[in-house]
């Protein structure tokens, strides 16, 4: 059974159970941590979604709508990418996640989008269009377009060295907002939507879309 280190912490277990819970119904066996230490026991990496965004210094830029920063969250995590590079372990970011693992390869964000109204938490969720560009892996999982979920403020503007945007969502007005990259080399990926949740709590489509990712990801860890 394979290990996937969920970077989070145990005392907030209560915000990453549904990471945990889709893992495992999936047959992996994912633990929470925030120590480096452990990454011995980890065949993977996933960087979840949190409350705590990441601080505009990391990539040059004042704190105008960033919400809740954690510079230890920050640092915590970015100790673990330089571990679990070298390793090629696989890693997967998810909302926060993506934001991440784009700043740690030389890229910046949008502190606040302006059509953040589309793409921010609510009750119902929200959920968009994707356009999948022709021979990444969204591609080859779901054709030229899916749906997904939403639940951000935030996202990926320059995208980093060595990163691949792998769909995006497209506004009427023309706004573009990179919702999926890779690495052109690692097994590196990161998602601005959530399909932890898809999978757990979205209709039969919604489910199946999220479970092909998530076990797109899983199998990662076999090669």
């Amino acid at each position: 059974m394979k290990r996937i280190m969920i970077v989070g912490s145990k005392a907030e277990e209560e915000e990453y159970k549904n990471y945990l819970q889709a893992f495992r119904s999936l047959g992996a066996d994912p633990f929470l941590s925030l120590s480096f230490l452990d990454m011995k026991d980890a065949d993977s990496v996933v960087l979840p979604g949190s409350l705590h965004d990441m601080n505009p210094v990391l990539w040059g830029e004042e704190n105008q709508h960033a919400n809740d920063v954690s510079n230890e969250l920050d640092q915590i995590q970015w100790d673990i990418m330089k571990l679990a590079i070298p390793k090629k372990k696989p890693i997967l970011g998810i909302c926060r996640g993506i934001q991440f693992i784009n700043v740690y390869f030389g890229g910046t964000l949008v502190q606040d989008l302006p059509c953040g109204e589309k793409h921010k938490a609510s009750d119902p969720e929200n959920f968009h269009l994707l356009h999948n560009v022709k021979d990444g892996f969204m591609w080859e999982l779901y054709g030229e377009t899916c749906q997904v979920n939403s639940r951000h403020h935030q996202s990926v503007n320059r995208i980093g060295d060595g990163l691949l945007e792998t769909a995006f969502w497209l506004g009427e007005d023309g706004y573009r907002v990179t919702e999926t990259i890779r690495h052109e080399e690692l097994p590196i990926f990161g998602l601005q939507w959530h399909p932890e949740r898809m999978y757990l709590y979205g209709n039969e489509k919604q489910k199946e879309t999220a479970e092909m990712l998530l076990r797109f990801f899983m199998k990662q860890m076999h090669e």
